[in-house]
């Protein structure tokens, strides 16, 4: 038994079963692939992750242009060995459940380098993996931060390689770039991490000691530093244009923003966060008070880049989607490299010189202190994160909806609680809402305009309801999902005959559907195209036949041929106006013009012709391009790394 516990391997061994069993307790009543609750919105299969990925047009939020979220590609890579499982589903699944022994994995393996005794690293390492901010962000359903644990430890160790504390002159850029496509793929989940680890980089890269190689130091940091925005091209104009993006991540804002003292105890706030963090604050004290030490320098930086993205998703309210109220963005992604800080200066204060697995009386007082503290953390992890909202759902909330929205290409507009602090309507087009969702933002207008129809459904008056309902119709919306706990009595009273029961989610909300003559795109008579222009509510009995007809096409891309009719007809798409809608009239370029302030229309003329819609935005192809090239540059360049020196 005894030489058996000196094996190189028996710590990892013992550390991902013992943690595995742990995870298991954690997540006992959400075993499954089909995740879904809370941050997590149902995730596609294989097919359609990539085709919305290359998609440059989206219609989420009444319609969004631009690059999807790169995190949606890097499921659509991890999901294909798994497609027999459940695809991206499965990969986002083994993420959530697995996180724990994953990321404590990731960590001893992040620490080699370090004197310190294996069974001390590994309990370090078990105290990584069970981080309060890491287990209620899994409880949660909050991907992002998922992906931040599990692959930080080998991120900060890669940047401190590739920027001159170890020797890797014979292979810097190779290691550089396989750094820096794991600092784009955590960055496709949560750009704050991104420039978290940029800032660290910074820091390596000016106090580090290897001076005795600056060309090599300053290549991999140019490649560390420009190569992960090169693989995320086609997202930038996206971030650059809606900067909330780089706080919040692809899993939204926070449902409850944590206190001063949760954040002091590294709990991120709202389900399964518990105050069990305190005792890494503790034993990182404790061990800097014990032994300071000039080596403590790098993990106190660490810290103190983790306070600033504290600060910074604390202070800097956004909204979750357009039309959400403002709110502070989850703190668990700043909260990981705080206790990843705090873990590294207990390691540092106590790495001797000493010959790996030596056993001092000093190192078993250490090790029995650490497992103390491991079990305190994994009851704390197991207590606080069985009650999270996530759970396993084989059949999707909107699942009775999704055949008639696929044939139709019509919307569905779902209504929060209005007490909820991220209160809003969320509306997709064609489809059910999917993962990825929340970080396609569309125009202010239509952001204005769903928040408009939000309150007027709920609490409106019956000649708002009614205005709401028809403004919806004509902007493609087919069914409207009421939040938990509403039967829509009040709403089918305000609305008559312009709504009419449908059935219910697979959760048991209460879903009506919309009785108007509309569809993805409309041909409305003059009468109602001068309310359009006019800015007037859309007049309910002009959006029945004759004086409207629905078209069976959707959007990005819409031909019809119209017939003879009186002048001054506009065809109407469910589409928020953005720049690249192009549109043409037999052939010839043709005006777009803006229905009720912000909707995609065009002037049909008198007489019969063919009518041409799209969106055309090649700078997307040409991004999507530049993507791929800088993808295949970093796998080839990062393979001589990932062989074992002689």
């Amino acid at each position: 038994m005894r030489q058996a516990s000196r094996s190189r391997w028996a710590p990892p061994a013992v550390l991902v079963v013992v943690l595995a069993t742990v995870a298991s307790v954690l997540h006992a009543g959400r075993l499954g692939v089909s995740l879904v609750g809370g941050a997590l919105l149902p995730v596609g299969d294989l097919g359609e992750v990539w085709s919305e990925y290359l998609a440059a047009w989206h219609g989420v939020a009444g319609g969004a242009s631009g690059g999807a979220p790169p995190a949606l590609a890097v499921l659509g890579v991890l999901g294909a060995p798994l497609a027999p499982l459940g695809g991206p589903a499965a990969a986002v699944a083994l993420l959530l459940l697995a996180d724990v022994p994953l990321a404590a994995l990731s960590a001893y393996a992040a620490t080699r380098r370090l004197r310190v005794g294996r069974w001390v690293r590994a309990a370090v390492a078990a105290a990584y993996g069970l981080l309060p901010p890491a287990t209620a962000a899994a409880a949660q359903g909050r991907v992002d931060v998922v992906v931040v644990h599990v692959l930080l430890p080998l991120l900060l160790a890669g940047i401190g390689a590739a920027l001159g504390w170890t020797e890797v002159r014979a292979r810097w850029l190779s290691a550089s770039a396989l750094c820096a496509l794991g600092v784009a793929t955590v960055a496709a989940f949560s750009p704050l991490s991104c420039v978290l680890l940029l800032v660290v980089a910074s820091f390596v890269f000016v106090a580090s000691p290897g001076r005795d190689r600056p060309r090599a130091r300053a290549g991999a940091f140019a490649v560390v530093a420009l190569l992960p925005p090169a693989l995320l091209l086609p997202w930038l104009p996206v971030l650059v244009e809606h900067p909330g993006l780089v706080v919040r991540g692809v899993n939204g804002t926070a449902a409850d923003a944590p206190t001063l003292g949760e954040l002091v105890t590294l709990d991120p706030g709202g389900p399964g966060g518990t105050p069990v963090g305190v005792v890494v604050v503790i034993a990182a004290l404790l061990a800097v008070v014990s032994r300071p030490s000039r080596r403590l320098w790098p993990a106190a930086g660490l810290v103190a880049v983790g306070a600033f993205g504290v600060a910074v998703t604390s202070f800097v309210e956004t909204s979750e989607f357009p039309g959400g109220l403002a709110s502070p963005a989850f703190v668990g992604v700043p909260l990981l490299f705080v206790g990843a800080g705090l873990l590294l200066a207990l390691l540092l204060s106590w790495s001797t010189p000493e010959r790996e697995g030596g056993r001092t009386p000093r190192e078993r007082v250490v090790t029995a202190a650490a497992l103390g503290g491991v079990l305190a953390l994994a009851v704390g992890a197991v207590l606080g994160g069985r009650s999270g909202p996530l759970e396993n759902r084989p059949v999707a909330p909107l699942a009775p909806l999704a055949d008639d929205l696929a044939a139709t290409g019509r919307g569905v507009l779902e209504l929060a609680n209005p007490g909820e602090s991220t209160a809003a309507a969320r509306l997709t087009a064609g489809r059910p809402p999917r993962f990825g969702d929340d970080a396609m933002p569309s125009t202010e207008w239509m952001g204005a305009r769903l928040r408009d129809w939000h309150r007027h459904l709920l609490t409106g008056t019956p000649d708002a309801v009614a205005d709401a309902v028809t403004s919806a119709a004509a902007a493609g919306v087919s069914y409207v999902v009421l939040p938990p706990g509403e039967d829509g009595r009040e709403l089918r009273d305000a609305a008559g005959h312009l709504v009419e029961p449908a059935p219910a989610t697979s959760d048991g909300r209460t879903v009506l559907r919309l009785t108007a003559e509309a569809g993805t795109a409309t041909l409305i008579s003059a009468e109602q195209a001068r309310r359009s222009v006019t800015g007037q509510a859309p007049d309910a009995e002009l959006l029945t036949a004759p004086a409207s007809a629905a078209v069976a096409a959707a959007p990005p891309e819409i031909g019809v041929r119209v017939s003879e009719g009186p002048e001054g007809r506009l065809l109407l798409v469910a589409a928020a106006h953005e720049p690249g809608w192009r549109a043409t009239v037999d052939g010839v370029g043709f005006p777009i013009v803006r229905a009720w302030g912000g909707q995609v229309a065009v002037a049909v003329p008198p007489e019969s012709a063919e009518v041409r819609v799209r969106f055309d935005d090649r700078r997307h192809d040409v991004l999507l391009l530049g993507q791929l090239a800088a993808v295949l540059f970093t796998v080839l360049t990062a393979v001589p790394s990932l062989r074992r020196p002689r």
